[in-house]
């Protein structure tokens, strides 16, 4: 049985490997970044009534959406700007992020955003890469 969970998070998703900044402000961008992963996470687990058993197998694909005009992240960059909301997900999942049974992905599109410069799509997928 495969299982699909999709949802939004507002956070701005921005480079954190070329950042050059006062460590405290990073700190609590990281810290607001994973607290709102970790809480729409389990919003969205609730809402679904669903629970991971922490066996079977899931990928997550965390899909960074920005203005039709900004500028794409090359994949280096784009995954150490997702640490935080991945680190928030396994917080939600009461696991760590390193766990062999979940593959993480990251994706990033254009979209057309109006308030936000930019937002991360989740989604959930139990099942897949290793069928139960």
């Amino acid at each position: 049985m495969i299982t699909v969970i999709a949802y939004p998070l507002r956070n701005e998703v921005i480079s954190e490997a070329n950042r050059r900044e006062h460590w405290a402000r990073k700190y609590q961008r990281v810290k607001a970044h994973r607290f709102t992963a970790k809480t729409f996470s389990k919003i969205a687990f609730q809402k679904a009534n669903w629970h991971w058993d922490g066996e079977t197998n899931l990928a997550i694909s965390m899909t960074r959406v920005i203005k039709k005009r900004g500028k794409l992240m090359d994949d280096d960059n784009l995954t150490s700007s997702l640490k935080a909301t991945r680190d928030g997900i396994s917080d939600a999942l009461d696991t760590a992020d390193n766990n062999p049974h979940i593959k993480w992905v990251c994706y990033q599109r254009r979209g057309d955003l109006s308030v936000v410069k930019s937002y991360v799509d989740v989604v959930i997928t139990e099942g897949r890469d290793g069928e139960e």
